[in-house]
């Protein structure tokens, strides 16, 4: 659950106490202190980790995790097909789980994560939760019909409403370098959603010592927003998404 799906700062307020009791229970939280402003529960559900097979692997909504969950469910366990994919990510352990020589043998474990232009992934994420009537949009589409009189906002309301306070919200469009449970130089490999195919194949490499050559692919249907750049981006929406997603453009190197 998110402050976007529930739109109830009650929810909010709670689940931000755990926060804190997660980083003070938690042995690897303990190492790793989450300081993000999201919702750690949201954060640490998107994070697997398999100490058999070697690897952390911090999923970010809105760049192929589904895909890249399911090769690494495929290569581990076997199965194929959309079922399969539903049930991959609940498939391997999670951080907060680790005990304290769980927390230990990750030093040994290849650790890992895709990022995208944050361009094309705010762009996503309107199409898929907003435009698509997601839960995630519940709130946003409140707050952009109190103050716009409409229930089909535009792309630069959308990204008025995150420069307004409504950036954390969700995970599905908050800045990726808050959905990282390890800083970024503790990473061993920090991948690209834009070349996903060569993603996949070194990481099969990396963890189960052979390639991946399949071409298919998991989860929503894709938004293809990288090719509706031009419709959706007006100067003001621009200038907004520079602004807030900084620090995914400077720490990741996608050009502004």
């Amino acid at each position: 659950m998110t402050f976007a799906q529930y739109d109830n700062r009650l929810v909010d307020a709670l689940s931000r106490s755990v926060n804190h009791a997660v980083n003070r229970l938690s042995p690897f939280y303990r190492a790793n202190p989450y300081r993000g402003p999201l919702w750690i529960t949201e954060v640490d559900m998107r994070v697997a980790v398999s100490l058999s097979h070697g690897f952390l692997f911090n999923r970010l909504p809105k760049n192929a995790n589904s895909t890249v969950t399911a090769m690494l469910h495929d290569y581990a366990f076997g199965g194929q097909g959309d079922a399969m994919a539903r049930t991959a990510k609940h498939a391997f352990g999670r951080p907060v789980f680790l005990g304290r020589r769980g927390v230990a043998a990750l030093a040994d474990c290849f650790k890992f994560c895709i990022v995208r232009d944050p361009y094309s992934r705010t762009l996503s994420a309107y199409l898929d939760k907003i435009v698509g009537r997601q839960r995630q949009s519940r709130r946003p589409l409140r707050l952009l019909r109190d103050k716009h009189g409409t229930d089909a906002p535009t792309f630069e309301q959308f990204c008025l409403y995150l420069a307004e306070g409504g950036l954390y919200d969700d995970n599905h469009w908050a800045p990726q370098v808050a959905g990282l449970v390890l800083p970024p130089e503790r990473f061993d490999h920090i991948g690209r959603f834009e070349r996903l195919d060569e993603e996949l194949d070194l990481i099969a490499r990396r963890i189960f010592g052979r390639g991946y050559a399949s071409e298919r692919r998991y989860g929503p249907a894709s938004t293809d927003a990288a090719a509706q750049l031009e419709a959706h981006y007006t100067p003001r929406a621009r200038e907004i998404v520079q602004t807030l997603f900084r620090p995914d453009f400077e720490t990741f190197g996608y050009p502004v």
